[in-house]
C-alpha cells in the first residue's frame, strides 16, 4: 500500500503515468453511472420501439397471407363463373330449368371437386335468379328451404335476395350459421355472375370458417405476446387469433374500445399508444390491398417494461461489476507496469545523456522525454531511411538479377523479398524472354516516353478476365536486346490461358502502337527459387529456335527442347505439308498427314499425356501459322472470343482432340477456298464483261491477258475452275447464241452472220453451230421459219 502515496507524491511532480490512472478510474466511474442511468432509461422505450416494428412485421405478414388467399379465391371464383355447364344453367328459364337433371349433376360435381381441392372453402353454392333453385357441393335445393333448413343464420340478413347490378368478388361478413346441423362461424364471399351479362342472373357463394383465418393469424403471431383480430368497414370482428392466456382474455374484452380508438385516426396503417381502464396498450394497425379489412395487433405495455426492468436490474450489477474490475485494473497497471516502464525510462535517461543536451531548467514528464528520443532516433536516422528509399528500385532489380543467376536460395529469399518491398504471393515460377527484333532498348519507341518495364508489369493484372489475380509479373532489362519477365504463378490453380493472353497483350500493343516487334521465349513453370535460372536457361533455348520459326515468333520450350522419352514425332516438313494441303483445300492429303501423325506418336502404350499436351499445342500452333500466312486471324475465322489453346486443352478425351485438330484444320481450309472463289468469282465477272463487249472480234486468250493484265495460262485455268470449259468454247457458246437471235430476227445471208458474230469464215461458222445446236444455221433458220409459219 506505499505504492498509493508514492504516486500522489509523483503525481504532485510530474509523472504523466499517475495522472492518466486518475482520470482513467474517474472517467470508468462516470462512463459507468451514465451508462447505466442512460440504459434503465432508455431500455423501455427502445423495447416499445422494438416490439412495434415487430407487431407491425408479423402484421403485414398476417395481412400479406390472408390477401394471397383471398386472392387465389377470387381467382377461383372467377374461373367457376366461366365454366360451360355453369353458363348454360344460368340461361335456363323459369320453363326449362327442370328438365335437364345431367347439367346440374355436372353443376354438383365439379362444385364438388372444387371444394375438395381446396381446404380452406367450407361451403360453396350457386344461387339463380330466373328460378327458385340453389346449388351446392351435395345436391340442388329449393333455395328457401337451402336458406331456412340447409344453411341458416342466427342474424337475419338479405345478402341471399336477388341484385341487379354486377358485384366483384367480395367479403358479405361474418356469420354464426349452422349446416346440416352442425354449427360454425363463417365468413362469407360473393359474385354475381355471369360477367358477360349485363345484369347477373345469380350469384355464387363461398364461404370460409373464422378458424382458418385465425390459424394464418396464429402461425404469425405466436412466438410474440400479441393479441392480432381484424374489423371489416364497419368495425365488426371479423376472426382474432386463439386466447391462450388471461393476458389475451383481457384483450378481447376491450377490442372493441381498442378498434373505436383506431377508427377515429381514420388511417390505413399506424401505431398508437392508447389506456383503456387504467391499463396502457401499444395497438399497431394496418388494411388489406384489396378490401376494406383493417388488421390490428396489441400489446399491453406492462409486459414490456417488465422486461426493461430486468434489463436495468442487470445493468445495475453490470456497472457493479465493471466498476470493481476497473478499479482492479487501474492497481495492476499502477503497480505492475508502471515500475517496469519508470526502470526502462532510467535506463534509457543514462545510455543518451552522453548524447542527446537537453536544458537542465526543462522540465519533462514520461512522454515528453520518450517523445525527445524518438525525434532524436528519427533525425538521426532519416538520412538513412532516404538513401534505402532513393535506391529501392535499384536493389530491386538487383535482387531479380542474382534471382535469375542463382545466387538466391529459397532459404533466404522470403526475407530478402520482404526486406525489398517484393511480394511473391504464389508458390510457382516461370521465365519469359522478350528479344526485340530490329529495334533497341534504348531507342525511344514513341514520341511520349514510357516506361517498357512497367508497362509490361501493368499487362499483366489485365490478363485475367475474371478480375482474380492468378499471376504477377516482374521484368528486368537484359543488354539492349533482352527483357526478363518473372511469372509468379498460383500453381494450385494453374491457368495457362492467363499466359498467353499476357504474352499476346504486350506483343500486340508494341506491335499496334510503336510498330515494335518482340521473338519471344518461354521457360517451364518451377517450384522453388533456386529453380528459376533453369527457367531462364530454357527460355534462352526457345529463341534460339527463332530461325526455323521466325523472328516475332512466340516460342514454348516444350516445343524444341524436348527429351528423347518425352519428345514427339512432328517435323517441318510434316508442317509446311499440313499447311499447303490446308491452303489448297486438299483435304484428302491432309487427313493422310493427319493419320500418319497420329500412327507415329500415339501409338496404343507409347505415349504420355505430356506427349499428347505436347503435340495438340505444336498442332494448333501450325493451325495459327496458317492463319497468318494468309493474311488473317483466328478471330476474323473462328470468332474474337475463339480462343484455339484453350478449346483443344478443353478436349477431354484423345478423340476429341483429334476430331478438333481435323475440325479446326477443315475450317480454316474452307474459309481460304471461299475467299478464293470470291476473288475469282469478282475475275471472272471481269473477264465476262470483257466478253460480252468484244465477242464479234478476234479474241485469244494472250489478247484477253493483254487486256486485264494476267498471263494466258492463269486465266485458262479461272476458267475451267469456273465454267467447267476453255476459253474457245466460252467465246464460241457465246457467238452462237448471238447467232441463233440474228437468225431468227433478221433476213441477213449466212455468211454475213458469220462475219458479224466474229468466226473467220462461214465454214467454221456452220461447223461450230452444229456442233452446239445439231443442225446447221440454215436448218435453224428453216425451222423456225415453219413454226412460225
Amino acid at each position: 500500500m506505499k505504492l498509493i502515496p508514492q504516486s500522489l507524491k509523483v503525481y504532485k511532480q510530474k509523472s504523466i503515468f499517475v495522472k492518466t490512472l486518475f482520470f482513467f478510474n474517474l472517467f470508468i466511474l462516470i462512463a459507468i453511472l451514465t451508462f447505466g442511468y442512460v440504459s434503465y432509461t432508455q431500455s423501455s422505450s427502445l423495447l416499445v420501439e422494438e416490439v412495434v416494428k415487430s407487431n407491425n412485421k408479423y402484421i403485414e405478414q398476417a395481412r400479406d397471407n390472408i390477401d394471397k388467399t383471398l386472392r387465389s379465391l377470387d381467382e377461383l371464383s372467377f374461373q367457376i363463373s366461366l365454366q360451360s355447364q355453369i353458363g348454360r344453367a344460368l340461361y335456363l328459364s323459369d320453363e326449362t330449368w327442370d328438365r335437364d337433371q345431367l347439367l346440374f349433376l355436372d353443376m354438383i360435381k365439379y362444385l364438388k371437386n372444387v371444394k375438395l381441392s381446396n381446404n380452406l372453402i367450407s361451403d360453396i353454392w350457386l344461387q339463380f335468379y330466373r328460378y327458385p333453385v340453389v346449388v351446392n357441393y351435395e345436391s340442388k335445393y329449393n333455395k328457401d328451404y337451402y336458406y331456412s333448413t340447409i344453411y341458416k343464420t342466427e342474424q337475419k340478413s338479405e345478402w341471399n335476395s336477388s341484385l341487379s347490378s354486377h358485384q366483384g368478388f367480395a367479403s358479405l361478413g361474418r356469420f354464426k350459421i349452422s349446416s346440416y346441423g352442425v354449427s360454425s362461424s363463417n365468413i362469407t364471399f360473393m359474385r354475381t355472375v355471369p360477367l358477360s351479362e349485363l345484369k347477373p342472373t345469380g350469384a355464387l357463394y363461398l364461404t370460409i370458417n373464422t378458424d382458418s383465418f385465425s390459424e394464418m393469424v396464429q402461425r404469425i403471431s405466436d412466438p410474440y405476446p400479441a393479441f392480432v383480430y381484424t374489423v371489416d368497414a364497419n368495425g365488426k370482428v371479423l376472426f382474432n387469433s386463439r386466447i391462450r392466456s388471461e393476458q389475451d382474455e383481457l384483450i378481447n374484452t376491450v377490442k372493441e374500445a381498442i378498434t373505436g380508438e383506431v377508427r377515429k385516426i381514420d388511417q390505413q396503417e399506424g401505431y398508437l399508444n392508447t389506456t383503456i381502464d387504467g391499463r396502457s396498450y401499444q395497438v399497431v394497425f394496418t388494411s388489406s390491398n384489396i378490401n376494406d379489412w383493417k388488421y390490428i395487433s396489441i400489446v399491453p405495455t406492462a409486459f414490456i417494461t417488465e422486461k426493461a426492468n430486468k434489463i436495468g436490474q442487470f445493468t445495475f450489477i453490470a456497472a457493479l461489476i465493471c466498476l470493481a474490475g476497473g478499479l482492479v485494473m487501474s492497481y495492476f497497471l499502477t503497480n505492475r507496469i508502471y515500475r517496469p516502464i519508470n526502470k526502462i525510462i532510467s535506463y534509457i535517461s543514462l545510455f543518451t545523456r552522453k548524447h542527446t543536451d537537453r536544458p537542465e531548467h526543462l522540465k519533462e514528464d514520461e512522454l515528453g522525454f520518450i517523445d525527445r528520443i524518438i525525434n532524436y532516433v528519427y533525425y538521426e536516422n532519416q538520412s538513412l531511411r532516404d538513401s534505402f528509399e532513393k535506391n529501392l528500385p535499384a536493389l530491386q532489380q538487383k535482387f531479380l538479377y542474382d534471382l535469375i543467376e542463382g545466387r538466391v536460395s529459397s532459404v533466404n529469399f522470403e526475407g530478402l523479398a520482404e526486406e525489398l518491398q517484393m511480394e511473391f504471393k504464389y508458390d510457382a515460377f516461370q521465365i519469359i524472354v522478350f528479344e526485340t527484333v530490329d529495334f533497341s532498348l534504348e531507342d525511344r519507341i514513341s514520341p511520349y516516353y514510357h516506361n517498357i518495364l512497367e508497362l509490361i508489369d501493368g499487362m499483366a493484372g489485365a490478363a485475367d478476365g475474371s478480375g482474380e489475380a492468378h499471376m504477377t509479373v516482374k521484368s528486368i532489362r537484359k543488354r539492349n536486346d533482352k527483357i526478363i519477365s518473372l511469372l509468379n504463378l498460383d500453381h494450385s490453380s494453374p491457368k495457362p490461358e492467363i499466359i498467353h493472353d499476357f504474352i499476346r497483350q504486350v506483343t500486340s500493343y508494341f506491335e499496334r502502337e510503336h510498330g515494335r516487334t518482340f521473338t519471344v521465349g518461354i521457360g517451364n513453370v518451377h517450384r522453388l527459387a533456386e529453380e528459376v535460372p533453369l527457367s531462364y536457361v530454357e527460355a534462352l533455348s526457345a529463341l534460339q529456335y527463332k530461325i526455323v520459326k521466325g523472328e516475332g515468333s512466340v516460342i514454348f520450350v516444350d516445343e524444341v527442347g524436348k527429351t528423347p522419352e518425352r519428345s514427339f514425332i512432328y517435323s517441318i516438313e510434316t508442317e509446311k505439308h499440313i499447311i499447303n494441303c490446308v491452303k489448297t483445300g486438299n483435304m484428302q492429303a491432309l487427313r493422310q498427314h493427319l493419320l500418319l501423325i497420329w500412327g507415329d506418336n500415339l501409338k496404343v502404350g507409347d505415349f504420355t499425356p505430356e506427349i499428347i499436351s505436347n503435340l495438340f499445342q505444336a498442332l494448333t500452333g501450325t493451325a495459327i501459322r496458317t492463319i497468318y500466312e494468309v493474311q488473317s486471324t483466328a478471330g476474323e475465322i473462328f470468332g474474337d472470343s475463339f480462343d484455339l489453346y484453350k478449346e483443344v486443352n478443353a478436349c477431354a478425351r484423345l478423340q476429341d482432340k483429334k476430331e478438333f485438330i481435323e475440325r479446326i484444320f477443315s475450317s480454316i481450309s474452307q474459309w481460304i477456298q471461299q475467299k478464293k472463289q470470291g476473288q475469282n468469282t469478282s475475275l471472272f465477272n471481269q473477264i465476262q464483261e470483257y466478253v460480252e463487249h468484244n465477242y464479234h472480234l478476234d479474241l485469244s486468250l494472250t489478247i484477253l491477258g493483254e487486256n486485264i493484265g494476267l498471263s494466258p495460262s492463269y486465266l485458262s485455268s479461272i476458267f475451267k475452275e469456273t465454267t467447267g470449259m476453255n476459253f474457245v468454247d466460252y467465246i464460241n457458246t457465246r457467238r452462237v447464241d448471238q447467232a441463233k437471235i440474228m437468225l431468227r430476227q433478221t433476213n441477213e445471208t449466212v455468211v454475213e452472220i458469220s462475219d458479224k458474230v466474229g468466226f473467220t469464215n462461214s465454214n467454221t461458222f456452220i461447223r461450230v453451230f452444229k456442233r452446239h445446236e445439231g443442225i446447221t444455221p440454215g436448218q435453224f433458220r428453216q425451222m423456225r421459219m415453219t413454226e412460225e409459219g
